[in-house]
């Protein structure tokens, strides 16, 4: 991440006014050009020309930057900055980032590979009750016991088991943080099942970015566009009675928004029928029965209909 380049991105990031649409269009110019960020930041008159402004009138910030390793228990790899410039950067943010607001960079740490494997997102409420918890849970053991990567956003409940059972089931998750990678801590789900290859934590924040409500919505984009399909669990209504919107809501509304295959465990199959679960399958969400198992998810994983980077070939 304290490179050059690492240094540069976070510079332009930071310039008051410059956002991820921006922050893409700029990538897009470097392309165009042959050059790097790194040359843009010593540059700045060039800045108008790649927002296709006359006249730019941001500031770019000189960043003086050192990294501080302060995520608790976390095996190996140190942070990197990931930009649409990357070798690493996901292609299937590239083809997804004109039909939602995605970040045009984050901060990943971990096994990086992680973000080419075909991957389901798994998400749910924080307190759900222990029948969706196995749910959850099961359905992330058996996806990957087949190979295919469990994205969640790390919080208590249906997150953090998908992740759990992930790794016990000998696969692999990758972790999609609401605050930046100096606040994340191991939880005890995964403490004993975690190796410098299994997990990748992500998180479109700055690394000392502490937890915020906006956050959480905003990451939930993420997580949904890093995977091919996405499973509610179980979700409250798009706004609860206070006026407060669902997380998982608005997780499977934006798979629905980047055309993914979107499933819903069947409202009929709890004692009081979720709403948000309802409402997503009207909204054009499938119905899952978990005693199906997991190949209808499979079967959509594969469909020609998703993109070659989001599919998993059997």
């Amino acid at each position: 991440m304290n490179t050059p380049e690492g240094r540069a991105w976070r510079a332009l990031a930071a310039a008051k006014g410059l956002g991820p649409k921006a922050l893409w269009r700029i990538a897009a110019f470097l392309a165009s050009k042959g050059k790097a960020a790194a040359w843009l930041v010593e540059h700045p008159e060039k800045l108008g020309e790649a927002l296709g402004a006359s006249r730019a009138g941001f500031a770019i910030p000189d960043l003086v930057l050192q990294e501080h390793d302060r995520i608790e228990r976390f095996p190996g790899r140190e942070v990197t900055l990931l930009h649409p410039l990357h070798p690493d950067f996901p292609q299937r943010l590239r083809a997804l980032e004109e039909k939602l607001p995605l970040p045009a960079l984050f901060y990943a740490r971990g096994n990086i590979a992680l973000l080419e494997r075909p991957a389901v997102a798994i998400v749910g409420r924080r307190q759900p009750g222990e029948a969706a918890l196995a749910v959850a849970a099961a359905l992330a053991a058996g996806l990957a016991a087949r190979g295919v990567n469990i994205v969640s956003g790390y919080a208590p409940g249906i997150d953090s088991a998908a992740h759990g059972a992930a790794l016990r089931a000998g696969g692999t998750t990758t972790a999609v943080l609401p605050e930046g990678l100096h606040h994340f801590q191991v939880r005890p789900e995964i403490r004993n099942d975690l190796t410098v290859d299994n997990i990748l934590v992500i998180s479109q924040f700055d690394p000392d970015a502490k937890w915020a409500a906006y956050q959480a919505m905003a990451r939930n984009k993420l997580v949904a566009a890093l995977s091919g399909a996405l499973v509610v669990i179980v979700s409250g209504s798009e706004r609860d009675a206070s006026g407060r919107h669902s997380g998982t809501f608005d997780a499977g509304i934006s798979a629905l928004k980047l055309g993914l295959p979107v499933f819903a465990v069947d409202p009929s199959l709890f004692p009081v029928a979720p709403d948000g679960n309802r409402e997503l399958i009207q909204r054009g969400a499938r119905v899952w029965e978990p005693r199906t198992g997991i190949a209808p998810i499979l079967s959509a994983l594969n469909s020609p209909s998703i993109p070659e980077q989001q599919r998993r070939l059997f």
